[in-house]
Parts: structure tokens; sequence; C-alpha cells
């Protein structure tokens, strides 16, 4: 008793003192947008930093285009999901990341993801989105944390583009125009989280062109590329095998549709057979149904009270269309939607029993029952309790739709050379997925008599292999190296090796989507990553990465394996009615502590800082120390981002989270420095006065300093320039402290304040140069991204541009240095940012073309009236009114130094 007391005021303490009111608030706007995803405006179409901050977080900008992309299945939303899309990853990669923007923006749009997941654990999503604050700045200990958290790989920062990289892969999966959970550009979404280079989709046929087209259209916002597969079924040697048809590369997705209109007399006969398959394939569905609600379901309810909260209605075809909204039906699909009708009839009956089971134990208490009907009782609640929390898809894919995977019926396709042929001339490949379905014999007889007739294998399959011994795996490895190896031989092209998840999203017993090369993974956490996840054995990686070409299999073991990316899960889902939330779950101290009110961990930093130093020092000179060290910080950030007009100066600007951590440092690097002063007192053999004195014991100390100061920044996760600059600095502050010993000496400074005083004079120039870079670089990123959409741009998108640099021009003072950087980089040299190559020489000249036309001021207001709600709106024209003006003289100005 006394334990779950001590248990429930634990809970209580750290709900209270974890996170600010500001996260709160932010969680509550966050919520509002998952419950009524109706009420989400227009997403706004504004550089992320620009107008869009004005209205919105980016977080909630994340969040509100993830749930838009999200809201609906069908094929007529793409338009609207793209949009989104777009939205999300601009805001994605404007964080304040300069040096690791990549991973990054895959962390950030990561833990927005899982914060909408998360709408009903409070602790949880108040964890992601503080999270999410933290990993704005990109530092790279933040983010290597983060994404081993979040399951996903540290990847090299060489470009934003995966498409331009061989990381991760998957050359099988499937979105909801076959038998995926997600739409085509959820789907890729993912492929950007987990870092998928290149993605093959599995359509099942021409009908389903508009899904491709947004997949396409999808993987090019995010720069991931993507191939299309149509997938279809054919009987070989009295079996049903399954075969993929890889359409060729496209350059854009208009292609597509040309592709099957220029292709309609080769391949008509083709496209025929894969509309005929499925109207087949649909026919069997509709007799399983009408089988499952004549016998299993009856036995199901049997039992059972009549009223509806006990009982499962009839499956009929109109409801599946409605949850599975494609025509690519298998027996899984049949599964989840039972799944998904039977949920929450277990939850009722779960209740009912939990109530026959308390009236039981009541009953035999009074003599009322005997012993064995309460025992019967308590056996029929815990039976129920362990079924609701165990069920899943995958065991009522077993106990009612047993059999193939995919719903039985006959395929109009039955020449493999036939259809090989037909497909070579269209440029398309046939390929040979899960072979192993009816065996390892029959996998190697078909390689043997077809195998000419093959372009690719899917070597492995994740849902078929994972099952399977690998030794089977290994065997029909052997058996296509030993083929490839005959066709180089003969100088015949290859059967190229390949693996495929098969994902569908829909099964987490199984790994999901993804595969990459263990040597692709990057950062220290690499190999806690790797001993998670599953990796293929040594011969098929290497079969894989040769592409065809045969291997020696002797050395298969030394070379870098396949890491699947998929992980598998805790189960369905992550809790069940009858277990502990998020919310009320133990949560460990160390995780109490990692999310505590800002104010409070603040001020806990500040106050220990304080206390180590004055039982050094006494409290005045403490307080001059970590004084120092407080104001040098606050006026970096002040003048690195508001510029040096007091004026402009704000306390958000302020980062107080730094300025703590510093304060706990710096007091205790005062014990430190004194014990070497004293030490170094007591081992200088000579007279302690003169310069060669201060000189000696000042390089000791300051030394010292920077050796602290190089330790602590290390485990603070700076980058090495800042761990360096700030070693260096001590040392630059050594002469300094030893010219003016004698004036700190006269007045009674102690020798350890006056190194410290100098030390951050230096570094007040140092840090304050290295933030104002910084952040003159984060302007001119912005600033190169929204001039050239002025100059070059057309319509609402040159508007929305000319509105992004007004208001940063009224924002942010440092707009105009960053962008006197770009008219005259040859004066401008401060600004260490890569070049634009979509700016052009004359950009001042252009720009003022656009902005000094005499009609703008009235068609940007005409703009947000008409596009954004009245508050927006007026809060635009505000901003023109107020600001254009003031913007066109001070570009007139810059146009006279030209």
């Amino acid at each position: 008793m006394a334990k779950s007391w001590l248990l429930q005021a634990y809970k209580k303490a750290v709900g209270s003192v974890s996170f600010s009111a500001e996260l709160r608030k932010l969680r509550r706007e966050l919520n509002a947008k998952i419950d009524t995803p109706q009420t989400i405006d227009s997403l706004l179409t504004f550089h992320p930093s620009g107008v869009n901050r004005w209205f919105k977080r980016r977080r909630i900008s994340i969040a509100e285009a993830y749930l838009t992309l999200i809201g609906n299945l069908d094929a007529k939303s793409s338009k609207t999901r793209l949009e989104a899309l777009k939205v999300l990853v601009e805001a994605s990669f404007h964080s304040k990341s300069l040096d690791f923007p990549l991973n990054t923006a895959r962390v950030q749009a990561a833990l927005v993801k899982e914060a909408v997941k998360s709408r009903h654990n409070k602790r949880r999503q108040l964890e992601l989105l503080y999270d999410f604050s933290r990993s704005t700045g990109g530092q790279h200990q933040v983010i290597r944390k983060l994404c081993d958290e979040l399951n996903i790989v540290e990847l090299p920062e060489a470009g934003n583009r995966l498409a331009d990289f061989e990381y991760g892969w998957d050359d099988h999966v499937h979105d909801t125009a076959t038998s995926g959970r997600k739409n085509a550009t959820q789907l890729l979404l993912d492929a950007f989280i987990k870092g998928i280079s290149r993605l093959t989709i599995a359509y099942g046929s021409a009908g389903d062109r508009e899904m491709m087209e947004e997949a396409f259209d999808a993987g090019a916002i995010l720069g991931i590329g993507v191939s299309i597969g149509l997938e279809f079924s054919m009987a070989v040697e009295g079996k049903r095998y399954h075969f993929m048809a890889i359409l060729p590369d496209f350059a854009s997705s208009s292609e597509i549709g040309e592709f099957f209109s220029r292709q309609e007399d080769a391949l008509g006969t083709f496209f025929r057979g894969l509309e005929s398959n499925q109207q087949a394939r649909l026919e069997s569905v509709g007799r399983l149904l009408s089988q499952f609600n004549a016998g299993p379901l009856r036995a199901l309810n049997s039992g059972w009270p009549e009223a509806s909260p006990y009982q499962v209605g009839d499956l009929s075809m109109e409801d599946l269309y409605t949850f599975i909204p494609t025509a690519s039906i298998n027996r899984l699909h049949l599964a989840e939607f039972l799944f998904v009708k039977l949920k929450p009839v277990l939850l009722a009956r779960l209740q009912l029993l939990k109530v026959r089971k308390s009236s039981a134990k009541h009953r035999l208490a009074l003599g009322l029952a005997t012993a064995a009907e309460a025992k019967e009782a308590e056996s029929a609640y815990s039976a129920m309790k362990k079924e609701y929390k165990e069920l899943n898809p995958e065991i009522l894919l077993e106990r009612y739709f047993s059999g193939p995977r995919i719903i039985d019926y006959q395929s109009v396709f039955e020449d493999i050379e036939e259809a090989s042929s037909a497909l070579r001339r269209a440029g398309c490949r046939l390929k040979l997925l899960q072979p192993l379905e009816y065996g390892l014999e029959a996998a190697v007889g078909l390689l043997d008599r077809w195998w000419r007739n093959l372009d690719i294998v899917e070597l492995y399959n994740t849902q078929d292999c994972i099952a399977r011994p690998e030794s089977e795996i290994l065997e029909l490895a052997r058996a296509l190296n030993r083929l490839n190896a005959l066709a180089e031989g003969e100088g015949s092209p290859p059967v190229v090796p390949v693996c495929g998840s098969d994902s569908t999203g829909r099964n987490p017993s199984i790994p999901g989507m993804g595969f990459i090369f263990e040597d692709c993974i990057a950062g220290k956490m690499k190999k806690a990553y790797i001993g998670r996840h599953l990796l293929l054995p040594g011969l098929v990686s290497d079969m894989i990465r040769a592409k065809g070409k045969p291997v020696d299999e002797a050395a298969a073991r030394s070379g870098s394996k396949i890491v699947c990316l998929g992980k598998v899960s805790g189960g369905y889902y992550a809790a069940s009615a009858e277990e502990p939330s998020g919310d009320s779950a133990f949560i460990p101290l160390d995780r109490a502590l990692r999310y505590l009110n800002p104010a409070i961990r603040n001020g806990f930093f500040a106050a220990v800082g304080f206390f180590v130093a004055q039982r050094f020092v006494g409290p005045w000179y403490a307080l001059l120390w970590l004084g120092i060290t407080g104001f040098r910080n606050s006026i970096a950030d002040l003048v690195a981002s508001r510029g040096a007009r007091l004026s402009e100066w704000k306390l958000r600007s302020i980062n107080f989270d730094n300025v703590a951590q510093s304060l706990f440092w710096t007091g205790f690097s005062v014990p430190i420095l004194n014990g070497v002063k004293i030490g170094f007192d007591a081992l200088w053999p000579w007279q302690a006065e003169g310069l060669g004195f201060n000189l000696a014991k000042f390089f000791f100390i300051s030394f010292a300093n920077g050796l602290y100061l190089a330790s602590h920044n290390t485990l603070r996760g700076f980058d090495r320039s800042v761990v360096r600059a700030n070693f260096f600095r001590s040392v630059l502050s050594w002469p300094l402290a030893t010219v003016f010993a004698p004036l700190g000496s006269l007045i009674g400074i102690p020798s350890i304040v006056q190194t410290k005083i100098w030390s951050d004079v230096v570094a007040g120039f140092i840090e304050g140069g290295s933030k104002y870079v910084k952040v003159l670089r984060l302007r001119h990123r912005n600033l190169a991204e929204i001039v050239p959409d002025i100059i070059d741009g057309t319509g609402s998108e040159r508007l929305s541009s000319i509105l992004d640099l007004v208001y940063l021009f009224k924002e942010e003072p440092r707009t105009r240095t960053s962008l006197a950087a770009i008219f005259h980089p040859e004066r401008k040299r401060i600004v260490k940012a890569p070049e634009s190559p979509g700016l052009p020489a004359k950009a001042l000249t252009d720009l003022r073309a656009v902005l000094e036309d005499p009609g703008l001021g009235e068609r940007l207001a005409d703009f947000a009236l008409t596009s954004y709600e009245e508050e927006i709106a007026v809060d635009l024209v505000d901003l023109v009114a107020e600001n254009l003006p003031a913007l066109q003289d001070w570009l007139a100005d810059q146009a006279k130094l030209a």
C-alpha cells in the first residue's frame, strides 16, 4: 500500500514539474487540428521562414500538412496531398540546421508524425513536441540521439536529394492502389523518414495511373526515385506464380500516361488481362465473404447476447469497399476488415465478463455461488483479456481465411515466353516475385527452365522469407548465382537479383519497408541500430550489390550485409484499453529530468553553478563570475539575431537554455581553476610577483580553463569548430590577463576571476561573431530561395514570395545585411554560404523592376483578400501598406552603391 502511494505521488510530482505552459498550449492546438481536420485552413503557401512563421509555428505547419495528406485515400485528392507534402518538406528543411539538414528534416518529420499518432497519450505528445524544439538547431549529438530513439538511420550529409545517392531502397512495396494501408504520398513520406533513395511500387492495372502519377510526383518533391511495377499472376507449369512488369524509367509523371497510350497496341492484351484478373479476384472475395457469414461468423457470435455491442454483423462487399477503396483486395485485407469489426466487440465482451466475474466473486462471498462458478467466471475473463490483447489481423487470417495469401482465381496469363517478349519490346522488364512460394525444388526448377525469359528475380521477399529457414534462401541464391555465371560465360544478359519487403504497412509482426547496406549507415549509433534489425545473409547481400554478376560465395562473409530498415513492432496497438496508457505509466527518472519544465531546469542549473562557485570565491565574485557568463551569452544572441539597435532587441532572441547550462558549467570551472592556481603557487620556486610570475601563472590557469571548456562543450554536443574556438579563446585571453594583472591585483580581484573576465571578453567576440555568421547564413539561405521566385515567378507564387520578403524586411534586422551580401557579393564576404545557381547576376536590378511596379501594392492587397481568411488577409494588407515603401526605398539606396 505504501509503495503504491509513493508511486502515485511520484507520478503526480513528475507530471506537475514537466514541460512548459507554452508547450502544453501547443499540444492543445495540435490536438484541435487532429480532432477536427476539417477546420484546417488552406495550407499557407508562403516560405517556411517568411510569412508562414508569422501565423503558425513550424511544427504546426508540418502537422497540418501531415493530417491533410493522410486524411483520405481516394485518388481524386492527390493534388491536395501533394500540395500538403510540399509544405511539409519545405518546413522540415527550414530548421536552423546548416550542417545537418537532411537528418534534421527527417527527424522533425518523424517527430510530428509520431505526435499525431500519439493523440491519446498526453505525455508522449509533449515529449515529442519538446524534442522537436531541441532538434531545430540541428546539433549533431541531439539529432543522432533522436535518430536512435525514433529507430531511423543516420545518413551521410552529402546532399538533400536522396535519389542522388545509393542509400536505402525497396524493390517491392504497396500503396492503397493495391494492398497497402497508406496512400502514395504517405508511403513516400515514410520512405523519406527511413532514408530510402529509391522505391518500386506495385500496382494492379493500368487503371491505377492517377496513383502512379501521384507516387512519382511525391518522389520528386521528396527527392526519392520512384519506379512503377505492374503486379500480376501467371500460370507456369500448373502453378500460379507472381510476377511484376517493371515499367521504363520516366522523367516526369506525364510520361506515365503517355507510355500507356503509346503501348496500347503492343501491350493492350496484357493490360486487359490485368483487368480480367482483378475482376476474377473480386468475385472470389465475394464468395469468400458469403462463406464466412454463413459459417465462421455464426460460430463467432454464438453464446453471446444478441445486442449489437456483443455481436459482429455480416461482412458486406459495400462495407469492404469503403474500408479498402481498391480493386486489388486479398485475404489480408479481409482479415484486417474483420479485425476492425471484431475489436470493439471483444472490448464490449471483455467488459461484460468483468462484471460477471465481479458478480460471481460477490455471490461466492454471500454463499449464493460455488467456487467452481467463480473460477469459471475468472477463467472466462482472463481468456477474453488475453484474446483482446493479442488479437491482430494475422491471427484472423490464419483462423478464418487460411490458405494462399492471395485470393484464389484463374489467371488469364499462361505463356511466360509470350509475356516476356511483349514486355521487353515495350521497354519493360519481367520480375519473378516470391519464387519460393511453392518450395525450393519448384523454385530452382522454374529458374532452370525459364531464366532466359526473366530479367529480375526477387531473391529475398520479406513477407515470404521471414518464416523460411535461411538454408532455403541460400540454396536459391546459389542456383541463381550459378545461372548468372552461365550467362556471363555465354555473353547473355544476367538475371538481376533484388530484395523487396512486399510491405503493405499492415502486419506489425514482420519487418516493414526498406533495406540499406551496412556501409551506408553513418554515426555513432550505427552498431546499436544494426543490432535491432534483421540482416540478410552475406551471399544474398553480395549478389544484390553485384547486380547480376556472379559472386564468390567464399568471400561473401567479408562484404557489407543488407540491413532491413523495417523493425518488428511490439504489437498491433501499443496499448489496449485494459493496459496503462502513456499518461499513467511509470516515468523513469532520466526521462522525468529530461523533460523538466524549462524554468525549473534552468533555475536549477543556475543555482548549482552559483552554489559551487561561491564556495571558492565568495558570493559577490560568484555573482560576478556567473553574471559575466550570462551577460556574454545573452548579448551574443541579441546582437547576432537582432543587430546593434537596442530597440530591436527581444527576449525571445536569447537562448535561455544555453545560458542556464553555461552558468552551470562555469560554476564548476571555479574549483578547477582555483585548484590549478593553488597548485601553481605551491610549486612556483621563485618570488610570487613580476611579469614572469604572472605570465606563467595565467598560462596554466588559461590552459586549464581551455581544457575544461573543450571538455564540457564536447559533453554538450557542440560542433568541433565550436569546441576548438572555445579552447583557443582561453589561450588568446592569456596575454590580456597577464598585461592587466597588476591592475586587477591592485583592486583585489582574484587571479582566476581575472582569467574569467578576459576569457569571456575574447569569447564575446568569437561566439558573437560565430552566431552572427550563422544568422546571416540562415537569412542568406532563405533569401536565396525567395528572391528568384520574385524575379522569375508568376501569379500567386510571385506575390506570396514578395510578401515573404516584405515580412522578413520588417521583422528580421539581418535581412538587410543578407540582401546586401546577395546584391554585392564582391564586397560582402562574411556570409559563408554556397552559391545559389538560381540567382541572376543582376538580381538587384531585376528585383527592383518587379517591386517598383506602381500597381504592386493593390495586387498584393487583392491577393491577400481573395486567398486567405479575413484575419490573415487584414494583417497581410497592413504589412504591405506599412513596409513595402520602406523596402522600395532601401533597394533604391542599394542601387546607388552598385
